[in-house]
């Protein structure tokens, strides 16, 4: 059998490719055929179309590497033009969301195949493009469509895994594969690997479905051919490549998630892969045991620790900076790699190793910048690369100075208060998203020595009848705490000799003023005062885990995340305990 007469023939057997890979995720009024579970044999689009929780985004651009590794750890978000999530932060209760369909992302696609198969770690590849960043924040949005460009990819992207796999490392992953290679063999192999690739394990309808297409490919080619081809169909099916949470209906008309929807759930939430054979066992024999519990034990690997690094990246956007240039600054590009590893090491730090919370996060003292890197911030030297470093006294507090956040929301050439004034209003207030007018204003080129950057905002976006000074007026006055920093996140007393003016406001709402401030440190301490920062940090984790944005799913922790009582990861892990991560409405 060609290769080509293959892939023909796993599209026809399992209605596979991009027609059945393109439908939207979304609220379901009932569940697919085959126990409740997306399609039946990889037949058919799983789930009906519904609304998707956040709109708006824009595609990443594609990507490819080398399979069996873990998720990457850069985010694809570009630190432009920030959107809001738009969350209610006052929930009288937690809410229960609507059942339906998750595609995979592409980073939980590799991880996932990588873990089911480390045997062939680095020799497959990964041919799908990068993920969509649904609403400018998360990449794993519900309502994410999987389009041809995915469909395609996907098929390449198994094609390898699946003759790396029946290659060499047959044998052992499959003895019998050496002594009766048989369709009993094949059984076995369906079995095992479709019961990892569901994450449940198969009807006896798509052992069935999937055995009779092996024996079909085998009457046309040989044993290791035909198990290629099927293992491609497994991997393809929408029952692999789309996380159920539909459930099975109540008697109260909410949708209890089967032990093995929660399991996939608490997976890819708390280690960005797929559940381990351990947890399948136990989703399997209805003895999972407490979510919380579980979410906290995965939460503490190295996988956990990486899904939650996934979620700072992705929230802060902050690895963007990497490719970037400054030409008024010869040294950035020897230490903006630099930035990102200092940012993530802060994180890891204070987050991470320290359980802070979100007044920690924007307040600490400290840093932890490369000895390079502490040269170009006119810091004295670590001990070690990215060791714990007091920040020298004035020199700004938190993840707000950091280099990597300041430098990712500028300009080539001077800073953007826009930019950063946008990250507190929409990421930390949880503002509404504004809709710029048509026809914006450029704002000038740099004036050095002559005109300060804020006046150079102020003259476009401030000046009376500015077709912008609606929407600038409630952020920008919030980004000129930060222009003390230039656009590669250095401090300066003086911008080109000229004086500046940190002072600033941060709004109520679109008339009136909340506070006013002087410059980043003040900034940032009077904003960890305010419940709206605590609530809308845990809208964004709740948004992060469960793939959406509908309002009120994981509101619970925010009042000990503002109390200081508790830290990001321990919010982050008691998700699990919200109504919605075990339970969803009829609908």
């Amino acid at each position: 059998m060609t290769g080509r007469a293959a892939r023909g023939l796993v599209a026809v057997a399992f209605g596979l490719g991009a027609a059945a890979c393109s439908g939207k995720t979304g609220k379901v009024s009932a569940p697919p055929t085959g126990g409740g579970q997306p399609g039946s044999g990889g037949m058919g689009t799983p789930g009906s179309s519904g609304p998707g929780a956040v709109n708006g985004g824009a595609t990443s651009g594609s990507a490819t590497g080398t399979g069996g590794a873990s998720a990457s750890t850069g985010a694809t978000a570009a630190a432009t033009t920030p959107t809001s999530i738009g969350a209610t932060l006052s929930c009288p209760q937690a809410n229960l969301g609507h059942p339906g369909l998750r595609p995979l992302t592409r980073n939980e696609v590799q991880s996932t195949l990588g873990d089911i198969f480390p045997e062939v770690t680095g020799q497959w590849a990964n041919g799908l493009p990068a993920s969509q960043i649904q609403g400018g924040v998360f990449d794993n949005d519900a309502s994410t469509l999987i389009g041809q460009q995915f469909a395609e990819g996907l098929l390449d992207t198994a094609q390898a895994l699946a003759k790396a796999i029946t290659g060499a490392p047959l044998a052992s992953l499959l003895p019998c594969s050496t002594t009766t290679a048989d369709h009993a063999c094949a059984a076995t192999f369906v079995a095992k690997y479709g019961r990892r690739l569901f994450r449940r394990p198969l009807t006896t309808a798509e052992s069935t479905r999937f055995l009779t297409f092996f024996d079909a490919s085998l009457a046309k080619s040989d044993f290791k051919t035909a198990l290629e081809w099927t293992l491609i169909g497994l991997i393809q099916s929408p029952n692999a490549i789309y996380r159920s949470e539909i459930g099975q209906p109540k008697s109260d008309g909410t949708r209890l998630l089967s032990p093995n929807e929660i399991a996939t759930w608490l997976a890819y939430t708390y280690t960005g892969s797929t559940p381990t054979d351990d947890l399948l066992t136990k989703a399997d024999a209805g003895t999972l045991g407490d979510p919380l519990a579980l979410a906290r034990t995965l939460l503490a690997t190295p996988a956990g620790q990486q899904a939650l690094h996934r979620f700072f990246e992705e929230y802060v956007a902050y690895t963007s900076i990497g490719a970037q240039v400054r030409p008024n600054i010869p040294t950035f590009s020897g230490v903006s790699a630099d930035m990102v590893a200092e940012t993530r090491a802060f994180i890891d730090d204070v987050v991470i190793q320290k359980g802070g919370g979100v007044k920690e996060l924007l307040t600490a003292a400290t840093t932890n910048p490369s000895k390079a890197l502490a040269s170009y911030y006119g810091f004295p030297a670590p001990a070690t690369d990215y060791a714990t470093l007091a920040r020298p006294a004035n020199r700004g507090l938190g993840l707000l100075a950091e280099g990597a956040f300041l430098s990712s929301r500028s300009g080539p050439d001077s800073s953007s208060p826009t930019q950063r004034g946008l990250f507190v209003f929409y990421r930390l207030l949880c503002q509404p998203t504004l809709t710029p007018p048509p026809n914006v204003p450029l704002i000038g080129t740099p004036q050095p020595g002559v005109m300060t950057t804020r006046q150079r905002y102020e003259q476009v976006h401030a000046k009376t009848g500015a077709a912008c000074g609606f929407c600038h007026h409630q952020f920008d006055p919030i980004g000129f705490g930060f222009e003390h920093y230039d656009e590669g996140g250095r401090y300066r007393d003086t911008e080109s000799g000229l004086p500046i003016d940190a002072t600033g406001a941060v709004p109520k709402d679109a008339t009136t003023t909340l506070f006013t401030f002087d410059g980043e440190e003040q900034l940032v301490n009077d904003l960890v005062g305010l419940d709206t920062v605590h609530q809308c940090f845990a809208a964004h984790l709740a948004a992060y885990a469960f793939g959406t944005a509908d309002s009120c799913l994981g509101p619970s922790a925010a009042p000990a995340l503002a109390a200081g009582t508790i830290g990001i990861a321990e919010a982050f892990a008691r998700l699990a305990s919200e109504p919605h991560a075990t339970t969803r409405n009829a609908e």
